[in-house]
């Protein structure tokens, strides 16, 4: 089993990303509150078994667990309770959760000596990674501002997951300009993640295609 995790975890990873992300227009146009919090949740789990289970730390790994379990007990509590503390806290632990993901994860497919399929898989999803980290700072930011951005679909049942297609347009640097960052802080959230994306794709992946030709020639 662990060397399975070790050998397609990313490929895993990659595959749970892309489900999350293919059915969020369907949960924008029907009220699944129920199948939005179990598909989050699922992609949680994902993580946590693809990515949190290859580090040697246990204090770490159990970190990731109570970080998992917080999160779930939050959202929980918050459809319970809709109070706009419980879902700024849910929404902050999540960012850690995120976060400390990306850094392994990067940290497992950057040092690696021999580049596979799955290492590119890896990267591939350190790239999503980055999207749904922004989109949940985006959130986190609109809900304590919400004129923070214009141009969301108010008519739309969780106008909350467009920042989801937001985030990716701005992280690939498209910026078509229907939803506008308004306030300050919005703005540089905006810049900063295009700043990282660009420097991503052209720095960082660049390398690993640089030492998987070197590697194979």
């Amino acid at each position: 089993m662990l060397g399975y995790v070790k050998n397609y975890n990313f490929f895993v990873l990659l595959i749970g990303i892309l489900v999350f992300l293919l059915l969020t227009p369907v949960l924008q146009i029907y009220k699944s509150e129920s199948i939005r919090i179990l598909l989050l949740w699922s992609l949680c789990l994902t993580l946590l078994i693809q990515v949190w289970s290859l580090i040697e730390d246990k204090k770490l790994f159990r970190v990731g667990m109570v970080l998992t379990v917080f999160s779930f007990a939050l959202t929980a509590l918050g459809q319970v309770y809709p109070w706009l503390t419980l879902k700024l806290l849910s929404l902050l632990i999540f960012l850690i959760f995120f976060c400390l993901a990306l850094v392994i994860a990067a940290r497992e497919v950057f040092s690696r000596s021999s580049i596979t399929l799955n290492t590119f898989a890896g990267a591939l999803s350190l790239y999503f990674l980055l999207g749904m980290i922004w989109t949940l700072a985006y959130i986190f930011v609109y809900q304590l501002q919400p004129l923070a951005f214009k141009g969301l679909d108010e008519m739309v049942v969780h106008n909350e997951l467009e920042f989801i297609y937001f985030s990716y347009i701005t992280l690939t640097s498209l910026g078509y300009g229907d939803i506008v960052a308004m306030t300050p802080i919005a703005r540089t959230l905006a810049y900063i993640e295009v700043i990282i994306g660009q420097f991503y794709m052209a720095v960082l992946v660049g390398a690993l295609v640089g030492k998987y030709i070197a590697n194979h020639k």
